[in-house]
């Protein structure tokens, strides 16, 4: 009897690691699709994740954001994104097929969603909530909601209880046919071009595996310092467009996990050994993304501004009183915008003061962002990169007698 109950137990595992297994490439095949605009073969991919997990936050973010993508689809689309906005990490991981939770993104399309709906009041309740995160994200998303919020003007009286609550039930899609059955392209110089990408062409002189830490995946790549504590991190891009950062390249597996202990010491509990020899994953080098050396990540001088607007056509006219009250006001175009900011500043924190007193004349919105060799960077890492420079530059140096 022991013996039948060990096997039940021993089938049940095997299943369910294979439809882990299925879900998770299903899953894989949706984030690939997204990257490369195939729209309608991701939602076939994320319907069948969702149908095994349609509480997923992760899943229905994903779904969401598709439909948004699509015309006629805005209902399905405020569907997923008001189950998604239930549980949202902010420390989200990007391209996990454990993350269960919603990235903060998940404002930015509700935002938009809101606006397509004409629930103005709603969607500026929305991006309310999406601009307490706008240190974590790029500029370009908030500048987004802000040019869908003009198209849709709202009374900040109305009541807006309930603009994140969810109201629905679970969709009940008709029954879907797994796996996909048409494979993605393989990326191409095109892809590439469009994405910013600079990739080499890997050969090695060995066709035995080569054994390495993965640390981290991702659709857009990153500059290595990003990763904290950990150095020689070599960035992939595999034949799906996915963005692979793995560190080491060892000819037998023990060392890489000798490697993998000492990686998760470090905080990198999801890491796991990979082969670099892996042709479809692992053989294009990724060398720089919008002419960003990855590698090098940031050089030189970082300066920070303080953004008090930004605007298509004519400024608006309770804008205007602020060239009365702020010295240093610059304006300068970019793309179909004008923007407005104050600085440069040398350090985070005088920015963060500057910003503070652009808010008390009376720009509530304004915020802070980073250059570096004239390109906007993320701001969490120019942080981190100018209090390194200040501790460097304030430890004693060493006598020479």
């Amino acid at each position: 009897m022991k013996k039948y109950v060990y096997l039940i137990l021993v089938m049940f595992s095997i299943s369910s690691l294979k439809a882990q297994s299925d879900l998770e490439y299903q899953f894989d095949f949706a984030r690939a699709s997204l990257a490369q605009r195939n729209i309608k073969d991701a939602i076939k991919a994320l319907k069948i994740v969702y149908e095994a997990e349609p509480e997923n936050a992760n899943v229905n973010f994903l779904m969401g954001a598709a439909y948004t993508e699509l015309s006629g689809t805005e209902e399905e689309a405020m569907r997923h994104l008001l189950q998604a906005v239930q549980n949202v990490n902010s420390n989200y991981k990007v391209g996990s097929f454990e993350e269960k939770a919603a990235p903060i993104h998940v404002y930015y399309y509700l935002a938009v969603a809101y606006v397509e709906e004409n629930k103005c009041a709603f969607a500026n309740r929305a991006f309310e909530e999406f601009q307490k995160y706008s240190e974590k994200v790029d500029q370009y998303y908030i500048d987004e909601v802000d040019r869908h919020m003009q198209k849709c003007p709202h009374d900040k009286k109305e009541n807006t209880e309930g603009w994140n609550k969810l109201k629905v039930e679970p969709i009940k899609y008709e029954a879907i046919a797994a796996p996909v059955a048409e494979p993605l392209k393989p990326i191409d110089s095109v892809y590439l071009m469009n994405k910013g990408l600079v990739t080499e062409k890997l050969e090695y002189t060995t066709n035995a595996p080569l054994y390495g830490v993965q640390i981290g995946s991702n659709m857009n790549p990153s500059p290595t310092s990003a990763f904290k504590d950990v150095k020689n991190v070599d960035v992939f891009i595999d034949s799906l467009g996915i963005i692979r950062y793995v560190v080491g390249h060892f000819s037998y597996r023990k060392q890489a996990e000798n490697l993998l202990e000492s990686v998760k010491a470090k905080g990198f509990s999801d890491a796991y050994v990979v082969n670099v020899n892996n042709e479809k994953k692992y053989s294009n080098e990724v060398i720089s993304y919008k002419n960003i050396n990855l590698r090098s990540g940031l050089r030189g001088e970082v300066e920070y501004f303080v953004q008090l607007g930004s605007f298509t056509d004519t400024i608006p006219s309770e804008m205007t009183s602020i060239y009365f009250k702020i010295d240093g006001i610059q304006e300068y175009k970019r793309e179909d915008r004008t923007v407005i900011n104050i600085g440069a500043y040398d350090t985070f924190k005088q920015a963060k003061i500057e910003k503070e007193k652009a808010i008390a004349a009376g720009v509530a919105d304004a915020f802070i962002v980073a250059y570096n060799r004239g390109k906007k960077i993320p701001l969490y890492e120019a942080i981190n990169y100018t209090e390194k420079e200040e501790v460097q530059e304030s430890e004693p140096k060493e006598s020479e007698d």
